[in-house]
């Protein structure tokens, strides 16, 4: 392997981000968001800005299969990878693409928000 092959990143960039980024910096801090909601069976949760959709698949057991999870990004790409990834035991969960500017959502439809890291 050549020195300019060994520093070469293969994949889409969300590929990326779900394959280094997550585990390293999305996933440890993801069940402490999680903890601190205090999510119980049944309710519904929106994960703001959800990129690949790791707080949103860990929020789902929590909240049994009479719960709901919409995860909500602005990027089709990081959809497409969190859509092709093994869906979450529990909560029914959602991918949905838009604007957090401007949510298409009625007031109040969610009892728990998320947004991990998207506002940065």
């Amino acid at each position: 392997m050549s020195e300019q092959e060994r520093w070469q990143l293969g994949g889409t960039s969300p590929e990326v981000y779900e394959r280094h980024l997550v585990p390293g910096i999305f996933e440890p801090w993801a069940p402490l968001l999680i903890e601190q909601a205090a999510l119980n069976p049944g309710q519904r949760v929106l994960d703001l800005a959800c990129g690949t959709g790791v707080v949103g698949r860990l929020a789902a057991p929590h909240l049994g299969v009479t719960g709901e999870v919409v995860g909500f990004d602005l990027n089709p790409g990081m959809l497409a990878v969190a859509r092709s990834l093994p869906p979450p035991q529990g909560a029914t969960v959602e991918w949905r693409e838009g604007d957090a500017g401007s949510l298409p959502f009625a007031e109040a439809l969610f009892d728990v928000a998320f947004c991990q890291l998207g506002l940065q």
